[in-house]
């Protein structure tokens, strides 16, 4: 029966009160005791990875009346969609022989796609498309019961997804990678001329939608299933555009599957066969550009086409692309553009750090706040530009924000995951319901975040906050705890399912199983690198310091400010010893991270979310900052500023490489991939480690390359032989190194230097087909992005990855855990196994942690022999550097 899961919850009410009490009592009595027990109830609430009772679960008929109504329409145009595929069947495309082979291979390639035993089902499901699963694959049910029956016979598809955790490497099959409406892609077909049919299963009277000709060429299957699922939500019908306020929908496809052309293709779409006039695109600053450079490409202005283009071949675009960008300093520009647009019609993109301060109406200039001299006499105010500017100001958030565009795309959505932020509740505050988030992480392993988006595309569908977390976050993490009862996992997948089918008619999911067909090979290499004897001297006396620190010092300490420390120790000691010279405390501005300055959640919930500073704080509060420093920090301060480095540093010589194992297998690397002729990135979140390698590589020379003769026994010289991209390049500047760099032409500039955080969103550096990844990021959505710049479409190279991280170090800690957990968030909307916050027992193991090296061991030639070329010379010249 549906209800004993739920029931079965509540049934130990009294164990959990005891256990709090115990809890109580172990931290006044033993906070330092290390007895298990003691151990795990060291906090008066209880920690993250421990279940929690819940006292009462509401049942779905305890709903709000606006929830309930929102979850009815959607039923509505559920079933409306399924009566139009019922009415008006759309025949699978004809396809001309040339196309035939094509579509054998991509059917060779999705079969493994479908379970045998379900197959029947599937397809019953996939020709309807813009269906759920659960109501086209059994119509004859209630839709009650349907849940329930597929949650209890997807127990087993959830068992094996939670099992494969260690098949890392390819990531989920497909039909984990894939969930949503629209995912069939051997219905995801051309027709017979070419053409892509956008609003399939139509009713006769409506005229047939077809994509511009020079997108129809270039879409693969995946991106027309993403432009139908669209238009089944923001559109559905050309009569139902005009009668109904719409719905709103997330497209949560991985990195480097197009999602910027899937919605160029839809807007167009949109703009030319309805009445919307405006569309307000939101998206990161440094992706602005592209943004724009993609329009431009795949539908030029009709304007700037010859007079004698065939419409056959290329149609374009009819509306304006208009761009607000860092170039528009005052109000006055700012307004221009917003009026030109609201009154012109077409698209407006602009970033969120300008998105927020428009519609707060704030007028002042971004950047940087100069300190300016006070000036020695009064202070002159022009009244009458104040009511101007108060004026424009009105204007402008009534374009955007009241009642705003008719359409709205958030592009890398995650950043409206903090419901309190002044750009979530500007947002909200759109009066448009036709809404899209565009996401390569919808669930960056938290759950709060997701209600954020889907609660932003349709409001109040998962009910308040705290509804949400009653029905869904609270059972679903329950069931993943260290102490879970069966009853618990029971109940998590249960849930999870009710949510994955409530949600699966406006959230499409594709995964990277989607390329395989499309892209070359692609590996990833992990060398596991050991510590120097100067690096092991620091590592080991730092560990030990922060140690003699005590709980109270280091339970107050931010991690994050640990881990910036041995960042520098375990990439090169040059780093330690620049810091060390500047005296910084902390230098927490080397790690170029949103996470340590921002005061919200980090985009993938860092450390900060699992420890808070204040004891007291709730496993609830979810968007604290992170904590200031105070008093009780005082003995770890010493560890923070280095003091405990001078000793050892007192005779240190800088720009030896070889202090750092990492840094001679970085070279190495480097000059392999000159000499294959291969572009290589290479990736730091440390800006201090960027900077010592650009010190190494001013004084080597340039070894002579396959692929151009000249240019030999010359030494780097940054932006002739390299590039470097961090947080300080400006927008313009960043789209011209790009665009450099990615020139085929361009055979002098081989190496990109990235900051982690400014180059991994939104960057296409195709240009090269080899990435170093020189240090394990906190968080793996940064490391992943990273890989995703170089395998995207467009490669044509195999490319190799190579990670490097120091064994028997907090680093190799951190990346194991990674590992551990990345299948599942890659995963987590398809079967919603969540959370990735590192709780205050693992961060205590972690940080207590000093591994012995055991000695040296040659790696063996036989693990050597058939991987790939370089890394096969690494392990027969630097046996001594690694251990893996």
């Amino acid at each position: 029966a549906p209800t004993s899961p739920e029931i079965s919850s509540q049934s130990k009410p009294t164990s959990s009160k005891t256990k709090k009490i115990k809890s109580k009592l172990s931290s006044k009595l033993a906070k330092s005791t290390k007895s298990s027990k003691g151990f795990k109830l060291s906090k008066p609430h209880k920690p993250a990875h421990m279940r929690k009772n819940i006292r009462k679960l509401l049942k779905e008929d305890q709903l709000e009346a606006g929830t309930k109504a929102a979850q009815q329409e959607e039923m509505e145009r559920r079933k409306r969609l399924e009566q139009q595929r019922k009415e008006f069947p759309t025949q699978a495309p004809v396809l001309l022989d040339s196309q035939l082979a094509k579509t054998a291979a991509l059917l060779a390639e999705v079969s493994h796609l479908v379970p045998v035993d379900q197959s029947d089902v599937i397809c019953l499901d996939s020709s309807g498309e813009e269906d759920e699963k659960a109501e086209s694959a059994l119509p004859e049910l209630a839709i009650r019961n349907d849940v329930i029956e597929l949650s209890s016979g997807d127990e087993d598809a959830l068992q094996i997804s939670s099992e494969s955790a260690d098949e890392e490497a390819d990531g989920a099959t497909g039909s984990e990678e894939s969930s949503g409406a629209h995912i069939n892609d051997s219905l995801n077909m051309p027709d017979a001329q070419g053409r892509v049919l956008v609003n399939i299963n139509h009713p006769p009277e409506e005229k047939d939608i077809y994509l511009a000709p020079q997108l129809a060429r270039a879409v693969k299957s995946h991106q027309i299933g993403g432009i139908r699922f669209l238009y089944d939500n923001l559109i559905e019908s050309l009569d139902r555009y005009n009668t109904s306020s719409g719905f709103g929908c997330i497209l949560a496809h991985s990195m480097g599957l197009g999602k910027t052309l899937q919605v160029i293709s839809f807007i167009d779409i949109l703009l030319k066969n309805t009445e919307a006039h405006t569309v307000l695109a939101i998206v990161p600053v440094n992706t602005l550009q592209n943004w724009l450079t993609e329009f431009n490409l795949w539908l030029p202005p009709q304007d700037a086409l010859p007079p004698d283009t065939d419409p056959m071949f290329v149609t374009g675009r009819t509306f304006k692309v208009h761009i607000l960008n860092d170039e528009h300093k005052s109000t006055v520009a700012r307004a221009k553009v917003v009026e030109e647009w609201s009154r012109d019609g077409g698209v407006l993109l602009m970033g969120y750090e300008m998105y927020r301060l428009l519609s707060m109406k704030k007028s002042f200039v971004m950047g940087k706040k100069r300190k300016t001299k006070k000036p020695a006499g009064p202070v002159i105010i022009d009244l009458d530009e104040e009511d101007r500017q108060q004026e424009l100001m009105k204007g402008i958030e009534k374009a955007i924000a009241r009642p705003g565009p008719d359409v709205v795309i958030c592009d890398e959505g995650h950043r409206i995951k903090n419901y309190h932020a002044s750009t979530s509740q500007a947002l909200k505050n759109i009066r448009s319901r036709r809404r899209v988030v565009l996401t390569g992480y919808p669930l960056q392993n938290n759950l709060t975040e997701y209600w954020c988006m889907v609660d932003f595309v349709r409001p109040d569908f998962l009910g308040t906050r705290q509804e949400f977390s009653n029905m869904f976050e609270r059972p679903i993490l329950n069931g993943q705890c260290v102490d879970s009862t069966p009853q618990d996992v029971r109940l998590m997948r249960y849930r999870s399912h009710v949510l994955h089918s409530l949600l699966e008619g406006f959230v499409q999911r594709r995964g990277h199983d989607v390329l395989r067909g499309h892209l070359p090979s692609k590996e990833e290499f992990v060398i596991l690198v050991r510590l120097s004897p100067i690096q092991k001297a620091l590592y080991t006396e730092f560990m030990k310091r922060f140690r003699e620190a005590g709980n109270s010092g280091w339970l107050s300490l931010n991690p994050l400010k640990a881990f910036c420390v041995c960042c520098k120790i375990w990439n090169h000691p040059d780093v330690l010893y620049e810091a060390l010279k500047k005296e910084n405390q902390t230098n927490e501005q080397d790690l170029d991270l949103d996470d340590i300055t921002s005061s919200s959640n980090p985009r993938c919930p860092a450390p900060s979310s699992g420890l808070k500073a204040k004891s007291d704080s709730s496993y609830s509060k979810v968007n604290n900052s992170l904590p200031p420093l105070n008093v009780s920090q005082d003995r770890t301060n010493q560890v923070i500023t280095y003091e405990w480095a001078k000793d050892i540093m007192s005779n240190y010589k800088t720009g030896v490489l070889e202090n750092s194992a990492k840094m001679v297998l970085l070279f190495h690397l480097i000059e392999e991939s000159v000499r294959r002729g291969d572009k290589i990135l290479v990736f730091s979140q440390s800006l201090l480690t960027l900077t010592a390698i650009e010190d190494f590589l001013s004084k080597r020379p340039i070894p002579q390359s396959s692929a151009c003769a000249d240019g030999q026994n010359q030494n780097w010289v940054r932006n002739l032989n390299y590039y470097r991209l961090d947080g300080s390049t400006s927008a313009s500047e960043r789209e011209r190194l790009i665009n450099q760099f990615n020139d085929p032409e361009n055979k002098t500039t081989w190496v990109f230097l990235l900051s982690t955080r400014a180059g991994c969103l939104g960057v296409n550096l195709i240009g090269a087909s080899r990435v170093v990844v020189f240090d394990t990021s906190w968080n793996p959505c940064h490391d992943a992005q990273a890989v995703c710049r170089v395998y995207r479409y467009g490669q044509r190279k195999p490319c190799n990855i190579y990670r490097l991280v120091c064994d028997f170090t907090l680093e190799k800690k951190i990346y194991d855990r990674q590992i551990s957990k990345q299948g599942m968030s890659d995963r987590v909307v398809d079967d919603l196994n969540p959370v990735l916050n590192f709780t205050r027992k693992e961060v205590e193991s972690l940080l207590h942690f000093v591994e012995d090296e055991p000695e040296a061991e040659k790696v063996s030639d036989k693990s050597c022999e058939n991987v790939e070329p370089v890394i096969n010379q690494i392990c027969r010249l630097y046996p001594n550097l690694i251990t893996k």
